[in-house]
């Protein structure tokens, strides 16, 4: 059997009965399902407009428990219960009992049918010649068992709602930090396209040659998360090792192939022959540092942070065009290290608008991804 939970209570009700009651059957049954549609007993077809009608009628009803005559959910009873004989009270086999709806404002009830054989241990008797004092006796009995059973089924359903919805929140968690992932790494492979750009077209003059870099390359550079100058290296290995590699082609193309990415992850590689020394990840890094150091010395002094002011707490001192000139021509550079590190420069990332300004830029490009 599944778990109770998983069940509308009264198929769970009607699936439990028999161990509760061996020899006892379930006539009938009449419930609004999880999905606001009627049934009776497991019967998955769909009732008339009319029978609709009369089941919320029934379904209204007032009673916890009753005694009837009439086995079809939808029949009248054939006997007064004003005046009842013994022959009429032996007749009165069928107990229906009421259940709130865990769906609408109405009950949903069961048909229980005893056999006139049937033994009752409870009672010590069998059902035929049991008084109407006995009948209220085994009525509320059995409604107290299948109203805690119900009460439980509607509990477990409720913990196991809770369960499905923490694993949603997981697994919509789980789809966002993949979605960020994925727009982080765009961000990255944009900044080092523009990187890769400007150091090749410094390559194609001083070897006379073009190249094309795959995109490949910049994913796999982007995957990497390598620092400006293990990058500018990279490519410089793989643009060497094309070149020497070629025929004496006017036109190369760069493949991951080319790629040395292993002695990347090694202590910082270092190359002097072609990579000019103010294109070096470490001077724009410093660059950012020393900005936001004046920043700093700024709100501890109490002084208002703005770009003119840090451009007076700087060691030499240099006006405001000036950092803003610095920013522009190392824009790209800048603009990489303020995705590499997203944490640091917060007071300049605010306070210096060409800073700002790329910041916001990168932080719309997020949002809309």
């Amino acid at each position: 059997m599944r778990l109770a939970g998983t069940y509308h209570p009264i198929p769970y009700l009607i699936e439990r009965i028999a161990d509760f009651l061996p020899g006892v059957s379930v006539s009938a049954a009449l419930y609004m399902d999880f999905d606001k549609q009627l049934r009776t007993s497991l019967d998955d077809e769909s009732l008339s407009d009319f029978l609709k009608v009369k089941a919320q009628k029934i379904r209204s009803c007032s009673q916890v428990t009753e005694w009837s005559n009439q086995s079809d959910i939808f029949g009248n009873d054939t006997i007064s219960k004003s005046q009842l004989s013994i022959e009429d009270e032996d007749s009165l086999n069928v107990l229906k009992l009421y259940f709130p709806s865990p769906v609408d404002e109405f009950k949903d009830l069961i048909l229980i049918a005893f056999p006139k054989n049937v033994f009752l241990k409870s009672l010590n008797t069998t059902f035929k010649g049991i008084s109407t004092q006995e009948k209220i006796i085994l009525s509320n009995m059995l409604s107290s068992i299948f109203h805690a059973e119900h009460e439980r089924v509607l509990q477990e359903r409720k913990f196991l709602q809770g369960v499905r919805n923490i694993n949603n929140k997981k697994d919509e968690k789980i789809k966002q930090l993949s979605e960020n992932l994925k727009t982080t790494e765009l961000l990255y492979s944009n900044s080092i396209r523009t990187i890769i750009t400007e150091y090749k077209q410094q390559l194609e003059k001083k070897l006379k040659t073009s190249f094309t870099v795959d995109k490949q390359v910049v994913f796999r550079l982007a995957k990497e998360k390598l620092s400006i100058e293990n990058i500018e290296v990279a490519i410089d290995d793989a643009i060497y090792l094309a070149y020497n590699l070629s025929l004496g082609e006017d036109h190369i193309r760069i493949t991951t192939d080319h790629l040395q990415i292993d002695s990347m992850r090694s202590p910082l590689k270092t190359k002097t022959s072609s990579i000019p020394q103010y294109y070096k990840d470490g001077k724009t890094f410093d660059l950012l540092e020393k900005y936001e150091e004046a920043a700093i010395r700024l709100l501890e002094t109490g002084e208002s942070v703005n770009g003119k002011n840090i451009a007076k707490q700087l060691t030499p001192p240099v006006t405001p065009p000036a950092i803003t000139d610095a920013i522009k021509k190392k824009k790209n550079k800048i603009n990489y290290l303020l995705q590499q590190y997203p944490e640091k420069w917060s007071n300049i990332r605010k306070s210096i608008r060409p800073i700002h300004q790329l910041d916001q830029n990168k932080n719309r490009f997020t949002n809309a991804s």
